[in-house]
């Protein structure tokens, strides 16, 4: 996992450089607690890629000995590997 998200943000960096312009702030999210229930109907939540992008900072700059709330701190990383996604797609239209 580490080696394929290494990979991908090296490909990223040299095809949009070594700072992004993620032009998209909000998007739809459907909140994690309800991806898997596939027998009920989500209801979406508004996501922020810059809060997501906060959030990771603000995880890098605490001490790697507190406690790390995976959950929360994959599903901010998540959001911004989406905003690189579709930032990816909108370059190829």
């Amino acid at each position: 996992m580490r080696s394929a998200i290494t990979r991908l943000l090296d490909a990223a960096e040299a095809r949009f450089g070594a700072e992004l312009e993620l032009p998209e702030d909000f998007y739809w999210n459907v909140p994690l607690v309800d991806a898997t229930q596939i027998y009920d109907d989500p209801q979406n939540d508004m996501g922020s890629v810059a809060d997501d992008i906060e959030s990771v900072r603000e995880f890098l700059a605490r001490d790697a000995s507190e406690y790390v709330s995976i959950w929360h701190e994959a599903d901010h990383l998540a959001g911004v590997l989406r905003a690189i996604a579709r930032l990816d797609l909108a370059s190829r239209k």
